[in-house]
């Protein structure tokens, strides 16, 4: 089975990265298809990133980062 890994922002779900297709020995065949693996990135696009709500701000950490940005005490 043939697969194509393709990024998308995790919030939108807009297009990041579309990558080329790992093919298998059947590529190009007649009637063969190719399974698209879908990778969440990031939180949100440009295009989206304006429309946050304002809970997210200010709050140091992006509610699904898992990163600190600053705004809390390194935990150790």
């Amino acid at each position: 089975m043939c697969y194509q890994v393709v990024e998308r922002y995790s919030v939108c779900r807009c297009l990041y990265y579309k990558h080329a297709v790992d093919p298998c020995a059947a590529y190009g065949q007649s009637g063969h298809t190719v399974q698209e693996k879908t990778v969440l990135v990031g939180y949100t696009c440009n295009s989206h990133s304006s429309h946050r709500t304002q809970l997210g701000y200010g709050m140091g950490v992006l509610p699904d980062s898992g990163y600190e940005s600053g705004a809390y005490p390194p935990t150790r």
